[in-house]
């Protein structure tokens, strides 16, 4: 083959398809043969003082991964990964000319210069590539590559045919903006070398700006130093590059990939092998994947495949049977029926939903399920080793589905590392169950832990907050109040820190917390400051004398709200409700505690006093004086009796008895359900109502008895039936009835219509 040989006036510009073995190997060859003094390769130049590192004896494919992170605008923030196989034109151009012992340079412009912008094809590109495939038959654009430049048989026409085609492809298109900036910038990396005079320069790039390349390095003014690499922003937070693992999957079109060529392992296979071999491993390790999935595949199924796909190639003019032939004859071979999607292999992006199995077992088989690793010494930060030896320590192996409890040592330890990760925002790591608040009754937790590519990506990105994860989960936090104006976000947060063991970040976390207090002018939003800090105070040995000031201004807030407060919006109903739960428990709570650390919290007869008067205040909201009394009732108050119960509903009209119930019911439901004279003095109220009055009622009291667990439930019921003598038992009623579909069908219609009907009244 010959190869055009360098020039002292002109670069020799390769343009490739990324991960093309095919373009790999013409890249190889070319520098072998030219024996450049530099060589070009398109990629961050910001990278070039550590490209030593990509020199190292990594298991590939590896990536190179470079972020600019905005913590305050995240629309705002890049990331971008660099990936490389073996089988990469730009990999096989840095092995070849490290042993040239050619200066290596990466000549693209860094992630944080590449702003957002319209990056596709032209339509007279779009033109060219759907009259090719129309000329050659192919479906589309990866079966034409494959077509025109992958077999084997065209080696010898390769660069001829690789210049012939991306001159077409970008004729006199002047690309995007973001192409425009790209190239301007490669271009000038193209004059300096050049002016350095010291030999041969060779130039490896994305097909697309190559010609453009060629046309404007000439433009260029000489330069004895090298293109300067734009800054970072100024407000960017954090920047950096690190190379990582990757995996053959991730480098696959079919996952989103846009730059990958299709079926990373065969891409392998060839690039290993050659073509022929790489067909006979396809048929043999997809008849094994089919056959360990239970699908059909038989002896016979591979010899009709291999016939066909021979057959395939001779019609489609290929010397030997390609991608697209191997995975055409199976799908013809082995499936029986008619296809609901297409064929991944005819389309680009991800897999289609309802694809036949049979072709998503190919598609994946043929993915890879081959992980880079990178070298012992590799530069990494911190953090990310330190995480591997925290989930070590605790034991802890991803991938798992871990169950735990808080009240035992290691599961302790276990939650706050898991916890940490969360705060992070550790891709893989996620919560099944667990109570939100810490240390509540439910102590047992389920977390499901996995390994992804991208959560080495986030460890990278969070080792800005820290080198250990203890200290990154820390300052994560800290970095989160520094923004949060919200009394209910800056509560959350102190959760958070119980919930992770970052005990030494509670300080300041509650200094703002009781500023925030000061200036609440809502009673729910205190409720949930209210339930984390008396929670750390009441369990928590690290926390209760810390937070005990914070927590006495808290409720000392909430007891003035309730005072101030006479209405409810309904969005903030079960919030509100809520808060009132979290207050009644801590009244019952400090009942039964000692005499001094009650005193210490806050006087009790002042804050029942605050209650009674809510529950008597007749310019508030039924709901109010619904929890009011209810927690009268919940704490024993020798004022508050069901028969006061009863006074309060006798006193409502239609519209407010299901607000009033709610309130009762969300925080006295047990005392009051429990009482015989309640229930036979509602039913009474009830039965008094006529149609129209039940109807304005209907939904409130629906949620009202929504608060009651479906035993409990079965026991108002049973009262209920007992009081009007009927012999029908409760469990009658929630026992399921066999319906015929048909009567099952109508009666959702008529509730359907029901439905319809009280929306039209206002009632819904």
């Amino acid at each position: 083959m010959t190869v055009p040989v360098s020039v002292s006036d002109a670069p020799t510009i390769i343009g490739v398809r990324h991960h093309s073995p095919a373009c790999a190997r013409w890249v190889r060859q070319c520098i072998e043969q030219v024996r450049p003094a530099y060589v070009l390769i398109e990629g961050p130049a910001d990278f070039n003082p550590r490209l030593n590192e990509l020199l190292l004896p990594h298991q590939l494919p590896i990536a190179l991964y470079a972020y600019c992170q905005h913590e305050n605008d995240e629309s705002r923030s890049a990331r971008a990964w660099v990936p490389f196989a073996e089988w990469s034109p730009e990999w096989q151009a840095l092995q070849a000319a490290h042993r040239q012992q050619a200066n290596i340079r990466f000549i693209d412009l860094p992630i944080w210069a590449h702003d957002e912008d319209d990056d596709t094809e032209g339509d007279h590109a779009q033109a060219y590539e759907q009259a090719l495939r129309h000329a050659t038959h192919m479906e589309n654009v990866d079966a034409l590559w494959d077509h025109l430049f992958e077999d084997e048989a065209q080696t010898d026409v390769l660069p001829t045919a690789l210049t012939n085609y991306f001159d077409r492809l970008r004729h006199t298109q002047p690309g995007s903006q973001r192409d425009q900036r790209r190239e301007a910038y490669m271009a000038c990396w193209v004059a300096w070398a050049m002016a350095q005079r010291q030999g041969p320069v060779v130039v490896v790039c994305g097909g697309w700006h190559a010609p453009a390349l060629a046309r404007q390095w000439l433009d260029c003014p000489s330069a004895t130093t090298p293109p300067e690499v734009p800054s970072p922003p100024a407000d960017a937070q954090a920047v950096g590059s690190y190379l990582m693992p990757y995996s053959e999957k991730k480098l696959d079109v079919l996952t989103g990939y846009l730059s990958g060529m299709p079926a990373p392992l065969w891409q392998r296979w060839c690039w290993e092998h050659g073509q022929a071999p790489a067909g006979e491993r396809l048929l043999y390790t997809v008849m094994s994947a089919l056959r360990h999935k239970r699908q059909p595949a038989s002896t016979a199924d591979m010899g009709a495949a291999h016939l066909h796909a021979q057959a395939l190639a001779q019609l489609r003019g290929h010397r030997i049977p390609l991608r697209s032939d191997w995975l055409d004859a199976l799908a013809g071979t082995l499936i029986k029926e008619a296809l609901d999607e297409p064929l991944p292999w005819s389309y680009r992006g991800t897999l289609h939903a309802g694809t036949n199995p049979i072709v998503v077992a190919l598609v994946d088989c043929l993915s890879g399920q081959h992980y880079g690793t990178l070298a012992a010494d590799t530069p990494q930060p911190p953090l990310p080793g330190d995480v591997r030896r925290e989930l070590a320590r605790v034991d802890i192996s991803p991938p798992s589905t871990l169950s735990l409890n808080r009240l035992d040592e290691q599961g302790l330890q276990q939650s706050q590392v898991l916890h940490r990760l969360k705060i992070l925002e550790i891709p893989g790591i996620h919560c099944l169950h667990g109570s939100p608040s810490v240390l509540s009754a439910d102590s047992e937790e389920q977390w499901q832990v996995q390994t992804t590519l991208h959560q080495h990506a986030a460890l990278i990105e969070a080792a800005r907050y820290g080198a250990t994860l203890e200290d990154a989960a820390r300052q994560r936090l800290t970095a989160a109040l520094a923004s949060a104006s919200d009394l209910s976000r800056v509560a959350h947060l102190l959760n958070d820190a119980a919930l992770a063991g970052l005990t030494r970040f509670s300080q300041q976390l509650l200094s703002q917390l009781t500023l925030l207090i000061a200036r609440e002018s809502r009673f729910d939003a205190v409720g949930s400051a209210l339930e984390v800090l008396y929670n750390l105070w009441r369990y928590d040995r690290q926390y209760g004398d810390i937070v005990q000031a914070t927590l006495q201004a808290a409720l000392d807030r909430a007891l003035w709200l309730l005072e101030a407060t006479n209405t409810v919006d309904k969005p903030q109903l079960n919030a509100h409700l809520h808060a009132w739960q979290v207050l009644c428990h801590i009244l019952r709570d400090q009942e039964h505690l000692d005499h001094s650390a009650t005193q210490a919290l806050l006087p009790l007869p002042r804050a029942q006093a605050v209650i009674q008067r809510r529950s008597q205040a007749l310019n508030a909201a039924p709901l109010i004086r619904g929890a009011a009394l209810g927690t009268l009732i919940r704490i024993e108050h020798p004022s508050a009796t069901a028969e006061s119960a009863l006074a309060l509903l006798s006193h409502c009209t239609p519209l407010q008895l299901g607000e009033a119930l709610q309130g009762l019911m969300a925080l006295a439901r047990h005392q009051l359900t429990s009482h015989t004279a309640f229930v036979e003095g509602f039913s009474q109220q009830l039965a008094q109502l006529d149609t129209d009055d039940f109807v304005q009622a209907l939904p409130d009291l629906r949620a009202a008895f929504a608060w009651l667990p479906p035993q409990e439930r079965s026991q108002l019921a049973e009262q209920v039936l007992a009081h009007y003598q009927l012999p029908l038992a409760a469990t009658q009623l929630t026992q399921p009835i066999a319906v015929a579909p048909e009567r099952q069908a109508r009666n959702q219609r008529l509730e359907q219509y029901a439905l319809q009907r009280l929306r039209q009244w206002g009632v819904l």
